[in-house]
């Protein structure tokens, strides 16, 4: 009997992310060239370790696509993530090979994966294939942006309604897309400006208002006009109320924007003008917001928007779920991301740093390559994923963002859509080397200039600063791990983060890496969301002599983006 051919293959958790103790599946979708039977062997993996095995048996029909779950029991731990790696067998042998992966958590907080929905027209009635998508990358939370009736009043009084900037939306659809959401392990998250109000709004609220110091008062594109949001404010009592509305409608949490202005502006207290500092205002808000919210669920998650970074010094620390910050000039370059990340998890000690970095590469003009706009978008994830962040990026069905106004997204094309599906597939399986808050980044004091813990050779220049045309080493430390990631710049003419890059970075063979040890080694490993699985590959070594002791020494075979090498000392 021939061999069958697969024609479509893929797989895919049937949840986003998953509770403790939850029954949880595996999808495969398999179609062959024949009629014929093919055997699934599935191994459930944490890091490098088997955990179990299943085994399926298949029938194949030519022509059709042939769906089949695989059933595992979901760990009674707070977070893990595992990787599952699959082999389809055919008449003794390997036909082709799968990879996904999955997660479990006690609360979206543990890894908090930020997705985006933005279309809320009639005309999406029953059509949830952009929920489908979100699940596909892993997303647990997901904002629903620009879904409400007003700023001022979100919540809308009849099914159809006219938003602010004129689309015309349904409720419906809104209450459809959170159920859908919800069934698939995610939260959903209400957009709401902290302090934006229709003109109509202010004009009878005028004492509610911030002002210029010329007296003017404060808005954006003279439809959101600004209220003060001091701790005594009346404002804060109605968005507060608004906000616990949203939640009584079934939403998960807040997301409480702001739009980077003003930093300090004047109120009117009984005819007298007083400044308002914004800075020492927004976590009095958060935690009041937060407060009042649990009282509604207890369960209730909050993620306040950062706008250029200002002010994560007050609100870091703030009663929160993450700390996200929308990202704008003057931070323009990857190794900038890393720093407002690592700045981040310091000032909130433990919780975890989502960056809004929008990809204007992607909003294509007449006869413009995509090809630039997927190139650079890697680089910025690679460079955000291996510094230990989250990215709000994608949305709708396999769209992602390019501006602050959501609607105006980008789309993926279909081989693109595979390779940052791996990306999430790699963040989901290793999401203990990448994010764990013990992690302790070591990049500047075991790399580089007059440091020899660890070292490198191969052609290009290896340095822990992010510089273009170099080789990018970042060295982070578990109790147990040993990581080093290197990020591929090589061959780049820039390293601003949101470019399109005409080329990818220039591929890298045969990297020596020398490292000193200090405990004894049980394993190296290689993982990449490069190639064409995420599944851990273990690197021979051998002891060698160092000025400080002893070290190994191995050889990383290939590095096209981004390599992560973990050393097993457990």
């Amino acid at each position: 009997m021939e061999q069958v051919k697969l024609l479509h293959l893929d797989s895919y958790p049937d949840k986003a992310q998953y509770l403790p103790k939850n029954q949880g599946y595996i999808i495969i979708e398999l179609e062959g060239d024949r009629d014929g039977l093919v055997e699934i062997i599935a191994h459930f993996k944490k890091l490098h370790r088997l955990e179990w095995e299943e085994k399926k048996t298949v029938e194949i029909k030519k022509g059709t696509i042939i769906e089949l779950m695989i059933p595992f029991q979901v760990p009674n731990v707070p977070w893990e993530g595992y990787g599952v790696d699959m082999a389809i067998w055919s008449n003794g042998e390997i036909i082709a090979q799968r990879t996904t992966a999955w997660d479990v958590a006690d609360h979206w907080r543990r890894a908090p994966r930020y997705g985006f929905l933005s279309d809320f027209h009639q005309e999406e009635k029953g059509l949830l294939n952009d929920v489908e998508s979100l699940s596909k990358f892993h997303l647990n939370i997901i904002q629903f942006y620009d879904w409400m009736y007003r700023h001022d009043q979100l919540v809308p009084l009849e099914e159809q309604f006219i938003d602010p900037m004129g689309r015309s939306l349904s409720y419906t659809i809104v209450k459809e897309k959170i159920n859908a959401i919800h069934q698939k392990g995610m939260a959903a998250m209400a957009y709401g400006a902290v302090y934006a109000s229709l003109k109509d709004f202010y004009e009878e609220h005028q004492e509610w208002g911030l002002y210029k110091n010329n007296g003017e008062p404060y808005h954006l594109i003279d439809i959101f006009y600004i209220m003060d949001i001091s701790p005594d404010s009346l404002w804060n009592e109605h968005i507060i109320k608004a906000f616990q509305k949203v939640i009584e409608e079934g939403f998960d949490g807040i997301h409480m924007d702001q739009y980077g202005f003003p930093k300090k502006a004047f109120r009117i207290t009984h005819g007298e003008k007083e400044l308002v500092d914004l800075a020492k205002c927004y976590p009095a808000l958060i935690n009041q917001t937060k407060q009042q919210l649990k009282e509604v669920n207890p369960d209730v998650g909050l993620i306040f928007n950062n706008v250029s970074n200002y002010p994560v010094h007050t609100t870091a620390k703030a009663n929160q779920d993450a700390v996200y910050i929308e990202v704008w000039p003057p931070v323009v370059h990857l190794r900038e991301l890393k720093g407002l990340i690592d700045r981040g998890r310091e000032l909130s000690g433990d919780k975890h740093v989502i960056l809004s970095a929008y990809l204007p590469s992607f909003k294509l003009g007449e006869g413009e390559d995509p090809t630039a706009a997927e190139n650079g978008a890697l680089l910025t994830m690679a460079t955000i994923f291996a510094s230990g962040g989250y990215h709000l990026l994608l949305g709708e069905e396999n769209k992602v963002l390019t501006e602050a106004y959501y609607p105006s997204y980008g789309r993926m094309r279909e081989p693109f859509i595979e390779e940052v599906r791996n990306y999430y597939d790699f963040i989901v399986r290793y999401g203990r080397l990448l994010y764990d808050h013990s992690l302790i980044d070591l990049s500047f004091v075991y790399t580089g200039g007059i440091n020899t813990e660890i070292s490198f050779e191969g052609e290009a220049i290896f340095t822990p600063n992010g510089d273009v045309d170099t080789i990018w080493t970042i060295v982070k430390q578990l109790p147990d791990y040993q990581i080093i990631h290197l990020i591929n710049l090589v061959g780049l003419k820039d390293d601003y983060w949101e470019h399109g890059k005409k080329q990818r970075p220039k591929e890298q063979k045969d990297i020596f890496c020398t490292v000193l040890i200090e405990k004894e080694v049980n394993g190296v490993y290689l993982a990449s969301p490069d190639i064409e699985t995420t599944e851990p590959i273990e690197l021979a070594y051998v002891i060698v002599s160092h000025e400080h002791g002893k070290a190994i020494r191995f050889v990383i075979p290939k590095l096209l983006v981004w390599d992560m090498v973990y050393i097993d000392l457990s």
